[in-house]
Parts: structure tokens; C-alpha cells; sequence
């Protein structure tokens, strides 16, 4: 059972197949073959699922297996009111650019929540929470020009707050 609140939680039923579309896969990553940014991958039918999803280990697409956008496909799918790249070309750069924005995004708050699932600590909780909070911030705003910049500072936070939390005796509780 995920620890992850339902936002953090791919619904791929809710989304129009931004992972499948957006960014660029490699064959030598395990997507099966090489395939760039903003072209569909050839086994998404149109109804946005995928035409081999239960074989996608043995068709060559284990990386498919794992991958994980945390919901933020669902997310940007529901930003632009249920409209999508093929029904509304174009709108299609910017649905893949927000797609591609909040997915690190997303990644990003699900480490918290998972760090907040085993934290009983109060303060702890609390700082956890507060990065949430900049990160949810940051995820609400309008695309900047400085958005690379602050994900890589919200990035650099995040994982010196998550060291930091592992350094600190008995305020882990890992549990099965």
C-alpha cells in the first residue's frame, strides 16, 4: 500500500498520455527504442493507453514498468480543462512543457510524503510540511523564465533536508 496521498498516485485514466509524449526516450535506457520529445511513442493508441502495456517488459520497454510521474500527468491534463495535445495542437507545446515542469515537481513532493509517512517527530513534520508548501507553491505558479533555477534550489533543499533528516538518530521510524 502507497504511503502517497491520491494527488501524488499516476492516474493514468485521468491523463492523455503526456509520459508517453513529452519527453525523449533511449532504447540503451530500456523504452525499446530511441524516440524524441513531443512525438508520440508508437504503441500509445489513441484513447492514450498503450497498445502492449502488459507486455512492455518482454516487448523491450522495462523502464515503461517503473516509470512513475506522481500524478503530475493528470495534473497538467486537468490545468488545461481536459483538453489535449491531439485535439488541440495548438496547445500541445505548452501542455509538454508544463508536463515536463511539474513532473520533477511532482517527484520532488512525493520524497516528502514518503519522508513525512515515517516521521513521528513534530518539528520534523513541520519542516517536511514547509518544503511541501514551497514546492506546492512553486507548482501553482505560472511558468517563469527562472523556473529552472528555483526547481534546481527546491531540488538542492529537498535532499539536503532528507540528508539531514537521515543523519538524525531515532526520528525515522521505517516501517513494512
Amino acid at each position: 500500500m502507497s504511503t502517497l496521498p491520491a494527488h501524488l498516485q499516476p492516474d493514468c485514466a485521468a491523463c492523455c498520455g503526456l509520459c508517453c509524449v513529452a519527453p525523449g526516450f533511449d532504447a540503451e535506457q530500456g523504452f525499446g527504442y530511441d524516440k524524441p520529445a513531443h512525438e508520440p511513442c508508437r504503441h500509445l493508441q489513441a484513447d492514450f493507453r498503450c497498445a502492449i502495456h502488459a507486455h512492455l517488459g518482454s516487448e523491450g520497454f522495462p523502464a515503461c514498468t517503473s516509470y512513475d510521474c506522481h500524478g503530475a500527468g493528470q495534473r497538467v491534463t486537468r490545468e488545461f480543462a481536459g483538453g489535449d495535445w491531439q485535439a488541440e495542437p495548438e496547445r500541445a507545446s505548452a501542455q509538454y512543457e508544463a508536463f515536463m515542469r511539474m513532473r520533477p515537481l511532482h517527484g520532488l513532493l512525493a520524497l516528502l510524503a514518503t519522508a513525512r509517512a515515517h516521521v513521528s517527530d513534530a518539528a520534523w513534520q513541520q519542516r517536511l510540511v514547509a518544503q511541501e508548501e514551497a514546492i506546492a507553491t512553486h507548482c501553482n505558479a505560472a511558468p517563469a523564465a527562472a523556473d529552472l533555477v528555483r526547481l534546481r534550489e527546491l531540488r538542492s533543499a529537498t535532499q539536503a533536508l532528507l540528508a539531514e533528516l537521515g543523519r538524525t538518530p531515532g526520528v525515522l521510524a521505517l516501517r513494512r
